[in-house]
């Protein structure tokens, strides 16, 4: 396979869905257009060659099953840094204020009410009184979890965690079955024990 060709986006601007070919390795991804911004619409699974001191979530992951059905690998924010494909990139957190705000004000809510259930996939969290994810826009935010890297993993049913681009720290957004607000915390760069799922956005 010729890993220097560019990544193919094949995207409709009537759906405002498409799909991203990433040419390095052959793997394909949904992507989706929403507001302005367009996301892929799967966790990212690009296996991607280690340095020294990075790590990603790919020998625990238990088998390929896990990565197809959308819940991609794990990444500490070293490695995530380095793995988009050309015309891509790990989101700031600018970025996914961006995505918060648009969805906030498509659906009239007010600030934090219901944005979760309007990410979430429709299927896959566990269920909580009052809350019914609809995944509006398609982006399929999957309870992928977050894991110390090393550890067992199995999939999760209660959160879904994603990287965002910092300069100082790395963050990580969250996503909870019980609660509807689409948050970021951050962790100081020494922080790296800990391995992450990543949604690239398109520069």
């Amino acid at each position: 396979m010729n890993t220097n060709l560019p990544p193919i986006l094949d995207f409709n601007s009537n759906t405002n869905k498409g799909m991203l070919f990433d040419t390095r390795d052959g793997q394909s991804y949904p992507v989706v257009k929403i507001g302005k911004q367009i996301w892929l619409a799967e966790n990212f699974r690009y296996l991607p060659s280690i340095e020294k001191g990075d790590k990603y979530c790919n020998s625990i992951i238990p088998d390929n099953d896990y990565l197809e059905k959308g819940y991609g690998r794990l990444y500490d924010f070293n490695t995530a840094m380095n793995i988009a494909p050309d015309g891509w990139r790990l989101p700031t957190n600018e970025d996914f204020i961006e995505l918060k705000d648009f969805v906030i004000k498509d659906n009239n809510l007010k600030e934090k009410e219901d944005v979760g259930r309007y990410l979430k996939s429709v299927k896959g969290w566990n269920p909580y009184e009052g809350i019914v994810n609809n995944d509006k826009y398609g982006f399929n935010a999957k309870p992928a979890a977050c894991y110390p890297h090393g550890i067992s993993l199995g999939i999760s049913s209660n959160f879904g965690n994603y990287l965002s681009a910092s300069t100082n720290n790395f963050y990580h957004w969250n996503l909870i079955y019980d609660i509807e607000d689409l948050k970021n915390y951050a962790y100081p760069s020494s922080y790296t024990d800990f391995v992450f799922n990543v949604r690239l956005i398109k520069n």
